[in-house]
């Protein structure tokens, strides 16, 4: 039997009713999504990409860390503290501080650790310290490389002039007092020479609240071979030694701490500041003779850290020279006073290199082929 069709179909009015119903949601929808993004974590995204604060959310200020201030969010984030103010008097402005940070990124190594030297005009002269070491780094053994990693800080305009001539990463870190004059050949221990040897010590501490490893290097030691291989992780300090008596853990040995590497860690910035402090103590002393006298204080008590000696048959120095050149990684100019003996010899040592580069590998490897004593200033 046949049905009528009006039992199964919609009347024309609620096809109508509905279809423009359908019609306003889809417009809706349209609109609201064309004045907002859909998900509040889009929209979130999308603001921090511009570098605006999210729609409803309180404004965010990113501010760069300061120089004479508390440890920024980077000093944070890889020291985990907020270190006492570095370098107060030297302090740089807010943008001198940025491009010091900026030069610290592009010096440092895939684990963050730069190399750090300091100059002033007499040592960054043509012919001086600063080219003797550099030129060592192009005559040694696999360590060219380290060269865009080093960042020299200049003491002075003049020497600061000096290495943008030879050197890209360079900082010219203002004396702690005012007028003070660091251009010079200073005689050692001079109240000259301690202002410029204590200068530097605060800059280093800022260095490991933006959480970087430090490794410092007088601008009168040679690089021959990679001294790293000698830097123990499992030390918050590692430092050369101007006598090594066997024992790296020994604290009787005496440290040389123009050759010395810092973990940016907590313990060492707070280590850092307490060496600084410690000048009050000895008035009359350099950083090294000072970071001998507390380097018990350091190991223990509330600073806690973990001090290492590097041989000095490996990372050497005039005082205890090490005799094996296929041993040898650096040579430091200690026990040497007075800036034309120090480049004397340095530059003679270099010298000797050369000469003992020159040797086919199997001469070398004899062991016969050392420094050259006689004629010298300070090495023995």
């Amino acid at each position: 039997m046949a049905t009528s069709k009006s039992g199964t179909s919609l009347s024309p009015v609620v096809i109508f009713l509905l279809g423009a119903a359908s019609a306003t949601a889809l417009f809706l929808f349209f609109l609201t999504a064309a004045t907002r993004p859909a998900w509040p974590e889009l929209e979130t995204a999308s603001a921090q990409r511009r570098g605006e604060a999210p729609a409803g959310s309180a404004s965010v200020r990113c501010s760069t860390p300061r120089a004479n201030g508390t440890a920024g969010a980077e000093a944070e984030q890889h020291a985990g503290v907020a270190a006492p103010p570095a370098n107060d008097e030297a302090a740089v402005d807010g943008d001198g501080e940025s491009e010091f940070a900026r030069m610290l990124q592009a010096a440092a190594m895939e684990d963050r650790t730069v190399i750090m030297t300091s100059v002033n005009e007499a040592w960054a002269a043509p012919g001086s310290l600063l080219d003797s070491f550099l030129e060592s780094f192009r005559v040694g053994e696999n360590v060219s490389h380290f060269v865009k990693h080093i960042v020299v800080v200049a003491m002075d305009d003049g020497a600061f002039r000096r290495c943008r001539d030879v050197h890209p990463h360079c900082h010219l870190l203002r004396p702690e007092k005012e007028g003070l004059d660091l251009s010079g050949a200073k005689s050692y221990m001079t109240k000259d020479y301690l202002d410029l040897v204590w200068s530097k010590l605060k800059l280093q501490q800022r260095i490991l609240e933006l959480g970087y490893n430090l490794l410092f290097t007088d601008v009168d030691v040679a690089w021959f071979r990679n001294p790293l291989v000698h830097i123990t992780m499992a030390a918050d300090i590692t430092t050369s030694s101007d006598f090594y008596f066997g024992d790296p853990d020994d604290l009787g040995n005496y440290p040389n701490t123009g050759f010395i590497y810092f973990k940016a860690t907590p313990r060492n910035v707070r280590a850092m500041a307490y060496w600084h402090a410690a000048r009050r103590r000895f008035p009359e002393n350099h950083d090294q003779f000072v970071f001998n006298e507390i380097k018990r204080e350091l190991a223990g008590g509330e600073v806690g850290v973990r001090i290492r000696f590097i041989d000095a048959k490996d990372v050497s120095g005039f005082c205890q020279l090490g005799r094996d050149l296929n041993r040898i990684a650096t040579v430091h100019m200690t026990c040497c006073i007075g800036l034309e003996n120090k480049l004397f010899d340095l530059k003679r040592v270099v010298e000797d290199w050369k000469r003992y580069m020159a040797h086919p590998l199997w001469e070398r490897r004899m062991g016969k082929i050392g420094w050259r004593f006689e004629g010298g200033r300070c090495i023995h």
